[in-house]
Order: C-alpha cells, then structure tokens, then sequence
C-alpha cells in the first residue's frame, strides 16, 4: 500500500509535468498580455509546489503523540527529579522555531531515543512567549538565549553544561549525547574547533570562500550583474567604460566590495558576541515571512510583471567616473542585503559555526572570506570592462532560463511557508 507521502511525491511529478505541458518554459513574456502573464505566474507556482511536493519540502503533518510523559511544571519536575536521584531533560522550543520542531518530530519521537529516555523526567517549556518563558527559567538559575535548547541534569540536580545540545541533530547522535550526559563534563565538545584543528583555517576559509562565489551565481544575486557593472564601470549616459583608467576602475570596484565585505564582516562580529541566539531569531516567522515575500517579488521580476532596475537618480550619481566611491560602498553593502534570501541557508550556517565558536576574529575573518567570494565576479568583471559583453543577453533561450529561476525562487519561498505553517 503506498503512504500519504509517496501519493504526494506521486502528485508533485504530476504537477510538474502539467505545468510543462501547459507551456511554463514558452518565451515572449514580454508579449504576453497581464492575463496571459497571470496564467502563466500560475504555472510557475504549480511547477514550483510539484518540486516542492517531489523533494519532500510539503509532507503531511506529523502528529504522532510522543509516548514520553513530557511535564510542564517546569520547578516542580525538575524538585521531582532531585528528590528521586532521577536524570532529568529539558526540551525548550517554540512554535516559530523549525529547527525545535524537527527535533521534537524526528528526534525526541524516534523509537530509539524514546527508549533511551525511559528513565529520564522530561520537561517541556514552551517559549513561543520568549521573554516570560526565560525570566521563568532565570529565577531557577537557567539561562537560554537560543532555540533549541535541550537540557540535560544528573541524577543530584546538576546542569550538566557538556550536554547541552543547541542546534537539531540526528536520533542516531543524539543517542549518543544521551550516553555521554550520565557524566558530569564542565565543557560542551566544540565541533567548529575539533574542524578547524584537524582541517586547518585555510581549508575552512577557502571552502567559505567558495560558498560565498557560489552565492554570486545564484538568482538573488545575478540579476543584479547588469545594474551593478555599469555603475561600478563608469557608465552612464552613453559614456563607454573604457574611457576609464585602470586605476579608477580599481579603485571603484575596491569600494565597491569593500561595501559588502563590512556589512557581511559586522554580521559576523555580532553573531559572535551575542551568540546563536542571534542566529534563532532569523527562524521567527516575522523573518520568515519577510523572506518568502523577497522571495515572490524576485520571482515576479523575472516574470516580467516589474523590472529590477536602479531608480536613474541613483544610477547617475554611482555612474560619476571621478567620484562617488561612498555611495559605491554603500551600493556593495546593499548588493550584500539583496543578497540575503539566497545566501540566507550558507550564511545562517557559517553564523552558527561561528556562534558556536564565540570567537570575534574567527567571526571576522570567515565573513570576510564569504563576501570576498560573493563579490568576487563583480570586482573581476569591473576590472576587466571588455569582459561586460560576455554577459547573456535577452533571446528565448535566457527567458527560459529566468522562467527556471522563477519557478526555483518560487520553490524556495514554499520551503520557508512550510516551516511555520
């Protein structure tokens, strides 16, 4: 008998294969009519929700109740688990944390791990009431800044801080955190810096690097080549990027990235100093939401329905040849905003390894490298003006291209409507 969710796999090829059928990849948006144009949105996203449904990001709702007895009163579980020399362990989560609900879905209900926790008192506390739920906590001398957050006390009543686990992982290693939360350890393990030991940082600064070129090719970021590149060359009003001296231009492109190397590098810093903390308030759905509409208005960009395009007084004041370099900085720094949605999971991810770490230079250092990476391309094709002509221009073939970076936008926009909903 085939599961809810092979039928939905089933579906989503269906879909998608509709939506191709239909016409989804024919070209001339530019011609089409606003109804034609609708329908043709409207392909878009029943391609995209067949991609969706195919990868698994539309599942059907989990909910299996827990065969654990997870209290809620939190002082009196926790003066339970003392008084009867039991271990005890603390699940803290949120309605608007994903990562809380993965693990209390795939980890915390995994037959395995359940039976590994027979002993244990389990406590629940909801803080999807963040400020209220944490001064609860404080008043037992418990402080959570991040979700998740899963606690684990010995048998006496201790923390056991080495167990603490802040972030999803796996039933298979969380069996093991279970394990290792029966001996009192004053020190978490620290991941980033067994990596980084074992790898050595230039290995680590270079694959971030990458991540951040990868960034630069993805559909936030490239449609923003043709805006970028006359400004930073010195273009505007007919002027030809050639009249240009090799100096300027450097200097221009310099600013330019240097722009978005100290907006991502401050990013840095700040994930740092206040922990992962910072980096689980990007899971609350006011983020959420604000991403997945980015995400639809970039869409609807290569749709044809609006262009994406500098407003001209902008575009005169970046296009001076013999100035403007702060307004060319504050251009890279915003180019690095726009860049968020796309760099969202690579970024959120470098943040949690430097969180982790709580260490500023090592913060510093990796959003360097990330964002020399993410404006790379742009500093090189500046510098390099004869390069600009190289660039794809308009035709069937590059409509069908921006047709797939529709659907792909739209697509990533469901995965984060699914998180919260």
């Amino acid at each position: 008998m085939i599961d809810l969710q092979t039928t939905l796999r089933i579906a989503g090829a269906v879909f998608f294969l509709i939506a191709v059928i239909l016409g989804v990849f024919r070209p001339n948006l530019f011609e089409l009519s606003p109804l034609k144009r609708a329908i043709r949105a409207y392909l878009v996203v029943l391609a995209a929700m067949g991609i969706a449904m195919l990868l698994g990001i539309v599942q059907t709702p989990n909910k299996a109740k827990s065969p654990l007895e997870w209290r809620t009163d939190v002082e009196e579980a926790l003066q339970f688990a003392r008084d009867n020399q039991k271990p005890a362990i603390l699940d803290a989560g949120a309605s608007w944390c994903a990562s809380c609900r993965q693990l209390e879905e795939k980890t915390l209900n995994d037959a395995e791990v359940v039976k590994a926790l027979e002993n244990h008192v389990t406590i629940h506390i909801d803080m999807t009431d963040f400020d209220p739920a944490q001064e609860r906590l404080a008043k037992l001398g418990i402080q959570i800044n991040e979700l998740p957050k899963i606690l684990f006390f010995m048998p006496d009543g201790r923390l056991n801080p080495g167990a603490t686990l802040s972030d999803y992982e796996p039933p298979s290693k969380f069996l093991d955190r279970i394990k290792e939360s029966a001996t009192y350890m004053e020190q978490a393990y620290d991941p980033v810096g067994t990596w980084l030991s074992e790898k050595g940082i230039f290995i680590a600064l270079l694959l971030v690097f990458l991540a951040g070129l990868g960034v630069s090719l993805t559909p936030c970021v490239f449609p923003m080549f043709p805006i970028a590149l006359p400004a930073l060359a010195g273009i505007h009003r007919g002027d030809r990027s050639g009249q240009l001296s090799f100096s300027k231009r450097l200097a221009r492109a310099s600013a330019f990235l240097g722009g978005m190397v100290v907006t991502y590098t401050t990013l840095g810093i700040v994930s740092a100093l206040l922990g992962k903390g910072f980096g689980s308030w990007l899971q609350h759905p006011i983020v959420t939401w604000t991403l997945v509409i980015i995400f639809l208005l970039l869409a609807m960009s290569y749709l044809k329905f609006f262009n994406l395009s500098l407003p001209s007084g902008l575009t005169s004041k970046l296009g001076r040849r013999g100035d403007g370099l702060l307004g060319l900085a504050l251009f890279g720094g915003g180019i690095g905003i726009i860049a968020a949605p796309c760099a969202g999971p690579v970024v959120v991810g470098i943040l949690a390894m430097i969180s982790t770490a709580g260490n500023v230079a090592l913060g510093a250092i990796f959003m360097v490298a990330f964002s020399l990476g993410l404006g790379s391309l742009f500093f090189a094709l500046s510098l390099f003006t004869s390069m600009l002509d190289r660039l794809p221009r308009g035709g069937p073939f590059m409509e069908r291209i921006e047709i797939g970076f529709a659907i792909a936008l739209t697509t990533v926009a469901i995965y984060y409507a699914s998180t919260v909903m």
